[in-house]
């Protein structure tokens, strides 16, 4: 008996590359096993609905990413040092795999509030980073969500400028620059 193991890899990577270029609500079950190549009941085997499949997709990648920016973040090094270490991973990941990092950041709005509250998310691993900087004296005290905000802003805007072609670099050709910007905001 076969496991399944890929055609489920197939079926999440051909999902999330429709979610991206047709977005969301234009994608049905039957687009994305047709681009699949299975049968739409197919589907109902490994998720019990098409939203279902959206959530299991966001939660796992970001999960992933939140693993990765931790990774970044953990180690001891001064404030700058690893918030730059953080951007230039961001602009890693997007080149790495755009499909993924699109359908995250295009797919966040309506799928950030279905991860548990405390969970290690990319978002709160920066928010700590700046609260413990700034408690450390290491960048000028203020509100560490505000901060954060304006950080994350900085790069994730710019990769949405990016997905709708108002800037066509990609972030890794731009990391430099994105990290210059967010140190001029921690100034």
């Amino acid at each position: 008996m076969r496991d399944g193991t890929e055609t489920h890899a197939r079926i999440r990577r051909e999902a999330m590359r429709l979610f991206v270029a047709r977005g969301i609500d234009a994608v049905s079950i039957r687009d994305i096993a047709e681009a699949s190549g299975v049968r739409p009941s197919t589907l109902y085997v490994h998720w019990p609905s098409r939203d279902a499949l959206i959530a299991d997709l966001f939660a796992t990648g970001y999960a992933e990413y939140g693993r990765r920016v931790a990774e970044v973040a953990g180690p001891p090094a001064p404030f700058r040092t690893r918030f730059a270490a953080i951007v230039r991973l961001i602009c890693q990941f997007e080149a790495e795999d755009e499909i993924l990092f699109n359908f995250l950041l295009l797919t966040q709005h309506r799928q950030l509030s279905g991860i548990p509250e405390g969970a290690a998310t990319p978002i709160e691993i920066i928010q700590q980073a700046v609260t413990a900087a700034m408690a450390g004296g290491e960048i000028p005290a203020g509100d560490p969500a505000l901060v954060t905000a304006a950080l994350v802003g900085i790069v994730l805007q710019t990769a949405t400028f990016h997905v709708y072609r108002r800037i066509g670099k990609g972030l890794n050709e731009m990391a430099d620059q994105l990290v210059a910007l967010c140190m001029k905001v921690l100034s």
